[in-house]
C-alpha cells in the first residue's frame, strides 16, 4: 500500500489534511461516548442479567477483531474517504436501528454491525494521520489526534445527562454526531493519501515488522481499558462513595487528554522506545501507590491524573513508532495489526484483572496490573534489542 500524494503536500495542505482527519476522530469518539453508556444504561433499565450487559459491551471489540484481517485490502479498493464515509453512515444508521428495534438481542446484533462500520474510520484515520505526518512532528500530531478522539468520548456521556434515555433524542444525537463526523473528510477529499493496495500482506506478517510497537499496543489496550473500566470498582472496594469513584474516573480521563501532547512532544525530542519504558515504569509505580493514597483527596487525584496520561500515552507512542519505522507500502497492514493487538489487550487485561479482583478486590487489581505491565515491558526491551541487532546486521 503506497501513499502517492504524501510528498506533494504544501505545509498548508498538510495542515488542512491533518485537521480534517482529526476532526473526524473527534466525531467518531463522540459516537463511542454516546453508544457505550447508552447501551449499558438501557440494558440496566431493561433488567438484563450481567452477562448480557457484558456481551453487548464486548460486541464492539469482537466486531473490530473480526473485521481487521480483511480491512487493509478493502481500504485499498475503496480509498480513505469512501471507507470513512461508509463507516460513519453505518454507525448513523445503527443508532436509528437501536431506537427502531428495542430488544436486547437486536441491540447486540446492531452494535456488532455498527462496530464493523466504525472499524473503517478507525483504521483509515490512523493510516491517514501516520502517512501525512512529518517525522519531526509525528508524536505531537498523533497526540492531538488521540486527544480529539478521547475528548469526543468524554463529551458523549455529558450529552446524555440531560436526555431521557428511552426517547428518540439520544439516538438522534448519536446519529447526527456520527454522520457529521464524515463531513471534514469529504471536504478534504482532495487532500487524502491515495491507498494503492497489496492484499497479500497478512496481519501476522505485519506484527513481525515492529514487534516492540505491537507489544506497546497490547500494553495500551490492557492498561487503558483495565484502568478506565475497573478503577471505579477499586475505589468502591477501598470504601469510597459512588460519587467519589466516578470523580476518580473523570480525573483519570482528563489526565489522559491533557498529558498526551507533552508525551507526544517528548517522543519527538528523544527515543520513543525510552519513553515507552519510562511510561511502563511510571505505570507500575502509580498502581503500587494507588492503595496507599485512596481515601486522601489530593494524592488520589494526582495519581489518577498521572495514570490517565500514562495509559493513553502507550496508544500515542505505539502509533508514532509504526509511522517512524514502517514504510508507506506496509502502513495500513501495520496499523491493522496494531489495532488487533490493542483490542487483544483490551479484552485480556480487564479479564485477568477481574478474575484477580474476585479473590481480593484491591490487591488483585494491583498485582494483576503490575504483573502484566512488568512482563510486557520486559518483552518490549527484548524485542527492541532484537530489532536493533537485526537492523545492524543488515547494514
Amino acid at each position: 500500500m503506497t501513499f502517492a500524494t504524501e510528498l506533494d503536500f504544501t505545509p498548508r495542505q498538510r495542515l488542512l489534511s491533518l485537521a480534517a482527519v482529526t476532526a473526524t476522530a473527534f466525531g467518531v469518539g463522540l459516537s463511542f461516548g454516546i453508544g457505550f453508556p447508552l447501551t449499558a444504561l438501557t440494558f440496566e433499565e431493561w433488567h438484563q442479567p450481567s452477562w448480557m450487559i457484558g456481551l453487548v459491551g464486548a460486541a464492539p471489540a469482537v466486531a473490530v477483531l473480526i473485521a481487521l484481517p480483511a480491512l487493509p485490502p478493502i481500504l485499498a479498493r475503496l480509498g480513505a474517504v469512501t471507507a470513512i464515509a461508509i463507516g460513519c453512515l453505518t454507525g448513523a444508521i445503527g443508532f436509528i436501528g437501536l431506537y427502531a428495534f428495542p430488544y436486547p438481542w437486536a441491540w447486540i446484533v446492531t452494535r456488532l454491525l455498527m462496530s464493523l462500520g466504525f472499524a473503517f474510520p478507525w483504521l483509515a484515520g490512523e493510516t491517514w494521520i501516520n502517512s501525512v505526518s512529518e517525522e519531526r512532528m509525528r508524536g505531537r500530531v498523533i497526540a492531538v489526534y488521540a486527544m480529539a478522539f478521547f475528548l469526543g468520548f468524554v463529551i458523549g456521556p455529558v450529552i446524555l445527562q440531560d436526555m431521557v434515555l428511552d426517547s428518540f433524542m439520544p439516538f438522534l444525537a448519536g446519529a447526527i454526531g456520527t454522520a457529521v463526523a464524515s463531513v471534514p473528510i469529504l471536504l478534504a477529499r482532495r487532500l487524502a493519501p491515495e491507498f494503492c493496495g497489496d492484499a497479500s500482506r497478512d496481519l501476522m506478517t505485519a506484527i513481525k515488522m515492529t514487534p516492540a510497537a505491537m507489544i506497546a499496543a497490547f500494553i495500551g489496550g490492557f492498561a487503558e481499558i483495565g484502568i478506565l473500566s475497573l478503577i471505579p470498582n477499586v475505589a468502591l472496594s477501598a470504601g469510597l462513595s459512588e460519587s467519589d469513584a466516578l470523580r476518580l474516573l473523570s480525573i483519570t480521563t482528563i489526565g489522559g487528554i491533557v498529558l498526551q501532547f507533552p508525551i507526544g512532544w517528548l517522543s519527538d525530542k528523544t527515543s520513543r522506545f525510552a519513553v515507552t519504558i519510562a511510561l511502563s515504569i511510571t505505570f507500575i509505580v502509580l498502581v503500587l501507590a494507588l492503595p496507599m493514597v485512596l481515601g486522601t483527596s489530593e494524592p488520589t487525584g494526582v495519581v489518577a491524573f498521572l495514570l490517565g496520561g500514562v495509559i493513553l500515552g502507550f496508544y500515542t507512542l505505539g502509533l508514532a513508532v509504526i509511522g517512524e519505522r514502517v514504510d508507506a507500502s506496509r502502513l495500513a497492514a501495520a496499523n491493522a495489526a496494531f489495532l488487533l493487538m490493542y483490542q487483544a489487550g483490551s479484552i485480556l487485561g480487564p479479564l485477568a484483572a477481574g478474575i484477580a479482583m474476585t479473590m481480593a478486590p484491591l490487591a488483585g487489581f494491583v498485582v494483576s496490573m503490575v504483573a502484566l505491565m512488568s512482563v510486557c515491558a520486559i518483552a518490549v526491551i527484548v524485542l527492541e534489542r532484537s530489532e536493533r541487532r537485526r537492523a545492524h546486521a543488515e547494514i
